[in-house]
């Protein structure tokens, strides 16, 4: 979907003006150091963080800036999967380093204070660790954050992840990870050549050095959470996954993305397609996989992105299918439970996509109140919103679900609900309600959240005032940007708002430390978060009053997750049937009944006797 992209990339571009150096949070009062197990020495800031309004805090947080986890990807290693790197001398770790390259308008820009943005540069594969201090004796859990923007912009180093406030409150250590984006971290050919995925392996080597090395600022390596907002959701959700990252996380938090979101992942085919026509619009059009990568590899930074810009294709930054990190089409995966089944708090925000309608009115951004989109627009707009197929059964079928037939004679009435209730449905609840179903299947503890409230003021640059809970609204209150000391003057949340960022934080530090929400419960002013089951369905309304509730969005996602698969089917043509059929036969032999296989000799091994009949 563009229009999902475009909303993607332009929050990020929004976000990215606030970007700055940790400079500016408050006064530096230490240089802590610590030691490596390599043996080098490493020096970051002590600064004092103080909030007396609503946390009642005063509190000094160790900050590491800019650790380096991987050899630099440039030159021969463009590319390639990241190569481990380890720091032998002593080390400043005062100031983030370059991000990784994307669509910046912010790269040097000049101001009078705090450096906002940074340099841009393939030298990128930096992490920043935000610790108590002093360092804890006994070790504390960390929380691992992969940052969003559609896997093509964005830096975990942005001070819109800075977790100050939420380090200060709940003592535990939180850790951000860079890694590469677009065509630089999900290049493939297609072949063995470059198989894709370099920025989800860049993670993996992240969490492998988090693993190795947190112990040494205090950390816990047993009790880590990994953890991420849109494209980090899906991240997260893809180790959950992957091979590649069994062990080296104990829990897992998803907000507004997963595996199963549309936009999370592509196939091969489609990659490869996209990235080919990439090379051939840089002058790198050889047929031979290593010659066109050859060429690629000496085409400049600058044009690679623009071009990229230009093509607008998901598939050049998305994670891919490739028998390795990605063994499988992860919808399969899921339902055939290959993943690591850890506690998880996963969920969405009511409004996902009222950010799209940005893209349609533009000339809306600045009002109060909402554009008005006419059923006339609404069905012209239909076809490009779904995903997989534009068959016109079905989009009709989505037509009779989603358009508000109470006002629909009515040819000028608003049906601008329903337009983001499609969006939302398709793309993030529904994907999100397969997902937990699954996890839920095979035993994993579930927690579930609908983001309700409407922001007073939008991180969208805090306009427009219509988006009501839109895509990415719930990082200000993770993140608690109203109690930070270089953003709350940006930040027009009120005194509500403020309590309520409070609860999230105490919500997600619970989970960190203990795999619930409501544990340790060190406060009991808040509601119990019940545990998502089925029957039960049961999830938090991240809202003021942080209500619970049941059964979310169950007559939509019925029809997304039920109905429209089969419809689908009952459409195709009977040579795409008989295809489809073919794989997935091949798939019941060649994936499912081996896996069965092995896990009843491992069964049998394990259990010698088994009881003929019930004593």
């Amino acid at each position: 979907m563009p229009a999902l992209r475009t909303v993607i990339l332009s929050v990020c571009i929004a976000l990215s003006l606030v970007t700055s150096t940790d400079a500016a949070t408050a006064e530096k009062i230490g240089s802590p150091t610590i030691t490596l197990p390599s043996g080098a020495n490493l020096t970051g800031i002590t600064r004092l963080y103080n909030e007396s309004d609503f946390l009642n805090l005063t509190k000094p947080i160790d900050s590491y800036l800019g650790i380096p986890f991987a050899v630099p990807p440039v030159g021969d290693l463009r590319f390639e999967d990241p190569q481990p790197y380890t720091i032998m001398e002593d080390y400043d770790a005062t100031e983030h380093r370059a991000i990784c390259p994307q669509m910046s308008p912010v790269r040097h820009v000049p101001v009078v204070g705090p450096k906002v943005g940074r340099d841009v540069s393939e030298d990128c594969l930096y992490l920043t660790i935000y610790s108590p201090s002093p360092k804890p004796t006994t070790p504390v859990p960390v929380m691992v954050w992969i940052h969003g923007g559609g896997y093509a912009v964005g830096a975990g180093s942005g001070i819109i992840y800075q977790p100050i406030p939420l380090v200060a409150m709940s003592d535990i250590i939180v850790v951000n990870l860079n890694y590469r984006l677009g065509v630089f971290g999900f290049l493939t050919t297609g072949d063995d050549v470059v198989t894709g995925n370099q920025g989800m392996m860049d993670q993996v080597l992240g969490l492998k050095w988090v693993r190795d090395n947190i112990a040494a600022f205090g950390g816990d390596p047993a009790r880590v959470t990994i953890a991420g907002e849109s494209a980090g959701g899906g991240s997260v959700s893809l180790h959950m996954l992957s091979p590649n990252s069994t062990g080296l996380f104990q829990q897992a938090i998803m907000q507004s993305g997963n595996a199963i979101c549309p936009w999370a992942w592509s196939t091969n085919e489609g990659a490869t397609a996209a990235h080919r026509e990439l090379a051939v619009q840089v002058g790198c059009d050889q047929t031979d996989s290593s010659a066109m990568v050859e060429c690629l590899r000496g085409v400049d930074m600058d044009t690679l992105i623009r071009e990229q810009i230009l093509m607008g294709n998901g598939a050049l930054s998305a994670p891919v299918v490739d028998g390795d990190f990605l063994p499988y089409n992860p919808v399969d995966m899921a339902r055939r439970g290959q993943f690591q089944v850890v506690p998880t708090l996963i969920g969405t925000n009511e409004d996902e996509m009222s950010s799209a309608a940005m893209a349609v009115f533009p000339g809306s951004i600045l009002d109060d109140q909402p554009p008005v989109m006419n059923i006339s627009l609404f069905r012209s707009l239909i076809p490009g919103m779904v995903y997989y197929t534009h068959a016109p059964i079905e989009i009709a079928a989505v037509e009779q679900h989603y358009v508000d037939w109470t006002v629909a004679d009515d040819l000028s009435a608003d049906q601008l609900d329903s337009y983001i209730r499609l969006g939302t449905d398709q793309t993030f609840s529904c994907p999100t309600e397969f997902f937990a179903r699954a996890l839920e299947a095979y035993g994993t503890e579930i927690y579930r959240y609908e983001m309700t409230h409407d922001p007073n003021w939008s991180v969208y640059a805090g306009i427009p005032k219509w988006l009501g809970a839109t895509h990415a609204e719930d990082l200000q209150y993770v993140f608690a940007w109203a109690l930070n000391p270089w953003l709350e003057f940006l930040v027009n949340q009120t005194n509500d708002e403020k309590f309520m960022s409070i609860e999230f934080m105490r919500y997600w530090s619970n989970f960190v430390k203990s795999g619930n929400p409501n544990e340790p419960a060190e406060n009991q002013a808040y509601p119990d978060w019940p545990q998502y089951t089925l029957p039960g369905q049961d999830y938090k309304k991240l809202s003021l009053d942080m209500d619970n509730d049941r059964a979310m969005r169950a007559s939509s996602c019925a029809f997304w997750l039920r109905y429209m698969p089969g419809l689908h089917t009952e459409a195709a043509p009977i040579e795409d049937v008989y295809e489809q059929w073919q794989e997935d036969y091949a798939n019941w032999r060649d994936i499912d009944m081996p896996s069965w296989s092995t896990e009843f000799e491992e069964y049998k091994a394990n259990n010698p006797t088994c009881p003929t009949a019930t004593p």
